[in-house]
């Protein structure tokens, strides 16, 4: 298969993950996993001991999951990709790109409307009706949200955002970030003072850097159901430890993480 710009990068990040990583698993095997930004905080607290299981050192590759589909169509050397979107794996599975047996669905999640700062009507929140969330949105200046094309809670915000018919308000106002990640930073430095994000992501604000949940959008706001799945890229030669981390993260101890993290786990 032809190497494009793209999974070239994805391969020369993983390159580069490995040289300047702990040589503990310096001559065992590496598993390259695809994830949501979303994913970035318990993922990557999970890796110590999901190493251990697995007996390989895990490379992470965190981005839209867009963005990693895309990746994953353009070849690049991707063992397992979990998604914030059935969307996007659905492509995949289509497409004969994932094994459709190891795909699971792990967790779901909501999207929020986060503020910053004292100061402006935007951070007078928490408001619990529809009414007072377009009160906000009407004085903010500027709304970030992920970009449609390839970050799921940018496409979640949007259809919200719909159902509400309060996305003409805000049309001209948005201010898209490449992840739900680089929203919540928009938000945390002051760029923007409002944007959506997934609840996770509102979970993990640093402290020092005042933002706080406005609006919690309910599961019915969205057509499409927030849900997370995983599953084995079929270009894999590793399929069955990529599969075993599938299990892990269906184990009592992962399930604890993400319900830590505010995931909304079965």
């Amino acid at each position: 298969m032809k190497t494009t710009p793209l999974a070239l990068a994805v391969f020369l990040l993983a390159f580069a993950s490995t040289a300047c990583a702990s040589t503990a698993f310096a001559q065992k095997a590496e598993l390259l996993v695809s994830a949501a930004s979303s994913l970035t905080d318990v993922l990557t607290s999970l890796a110590p001991e999901a190493e251990g299981y697995l007996e390989a050192r895990i490379l992470f590759n965190f981005g839209a999951s867009g963005v990693l589909r895309r990746q994953i169509e353009e070849g690049a050397p991707v063992d397992v990709f979990f998604s914030a979107a059935s969307e996007d794996m659905d492509r995949l599975a289509d497409a004969g790109l994932v094994v459709r047996a190891t795909r699971r669905d792990l967790f779901s999640n909501a999207i929020v409307l986060i503020g910053a700062g004292p100061a402006g009507r935007e951070s007078a929140g928490p408001v619990s009706r529809v009414d007072g969330l377009r009160d906000i949105l009407l004085s903010a200046s500027l709304l970030a949200i992920g970009n449609p094309d390839s970050v799921p809670a940018g496409r979640y915000a949007v259809q919200a955002l719909t159902t509400y018919g309060l996305y003409r308000i805000v049309e001209k106002k948005l201010v898209l970030g490449g992840t739900a990640r680089w929203v919540l930073q928009y938000v945390e430095s002051g760029s923007a003072p409002l944007g959506i994000v997934f609840q996770t992501d509102a979970l993990a604000v640093r402290p020092g850097r005042p933002a706080r949940v406005l609006f919690v959008f309910p599961a019915d706001a969205v057509k499409t159901p927030i849900q997370y799945s995983a599953a084995v890229v079929a270009a894999t030669k590793q399929r069955d430890r990529a599969a075993k981390l599938l299990q892990f993260c269906q184990g009592a101890r992962a399930g604890k993480a993400f319900r830590g993290a505010g995931f909304i786990v079965p």
